[in-house]
């Protein structure tokens, strides 16, 4: 199939932001410490070990009332918080050059946070190698989504672009096959060889992808769920997609012997 290079999509930096939780603060600590400004932790909690990377004139104690007015209400904080220098946000151009097998997921509309956490954790876990992201029509990447990520944000490459149909276009001229996720879908994931290079697109619950992304994708695939309760949470049905790709030999998985 010919395909032809139809422009660069804008690539953009996120800003900084506080992230809590054990998990995510431990991942952004000893993967990235030069990228954390400070640290706070609660009173009278035990501090982890793995804070001693961390120099100790940009770490603070502070009162459970402090925690709770820095972090979104209802915030689970687990006695810790960090304020990140950024996150960054890759160029989709250095996806033109990757390994045989690789496998990025677009999210198109999917606005909740907790889902775009949720399913970066789990692309983290199956070696997923990129998330794309448009930069309107999507949740910034805040402390939730790094707090349901628990981690995956230091582990999986982020792509926030400008046009979501031009960037399946220069997927394509990248060699990438791209296959959309619909309830209106005519072929199911195990029916496809989701092997070699894959995009795989997924949209909100409420409106699911948009029309021109559908149109512009090689397949529009389906989960064979019960046909009288079709509708999954997003972050399940990636999970169920990724699941697929790792059976079929997609991604590189790691066993124990």
């Amino acid at each position: 199939m010919g395909r032809t290079r139809q422009g660069l999509p804008v690539s953009l930096q996120v800003g900084r932001v506080i992230i809590y939780g054990i998990h995510s603060c431990k991942y952004a600590i000893t993967r990235s410490a030069s990228d954390v400004l400070h640290v706070y932790v609660l009173d009278k909690k035990q501090v982890p070990s793995w804070i001693s990377v961390i120099p100790k004139d940009v770490v603070s104690y502070v009162s459970e009332d402090v925690m709770v007015r820095m972090l979104p209400k209802h915030a689970v904080h687990q006695g810790i918080a960090i304020k990140l220098r950024n996150i960054t946000s890759r160029d989709i151009s250095a996806l033109s050059d990757t390994p045989q097998n690789c496998v990025v997921v677009m999210l198109d509309g999917v606005t909740d946070p907790h889902n775009v956490g949720a399913i970066i954790r789990t692309a983290a876990a199956f070696g997923v190698s990129g998330i794309i992201l448009p930069e309107r029509s999507s949740c910034d990447i805040n402390g939730t989504v790094v707090k349901a990520a628990s981690g995956g944000v230091e582990m999986v490459p982020l792509y926030i672009v400008g046009n979501l149909a031009r960037t399946i276009e220069e997927l394509k001229s990248y060699g990438f096959w791209v296959v959309a996720f619909s309830e209106a879908g005519a072929i199911f994931p195990h029916e496809l060889d989701l092997t070699g290079k894959v995009c795989l697109i997924f949209g909100s619950e409420g409106s699911g992808i948009r029309k021109r992304q559908i149109d512009n994708s090689d397949f529009v695939a389906k989960l064979p769920t019960n046909q009288d309760f079709t509708t999954l949470n997003v972050s399940a049905t990636a999970a169920i997609a990724f699941y697929e790709v790792a059976r079929q030999g997609g991604f590189k998985l790691q066993r124990d012997c």
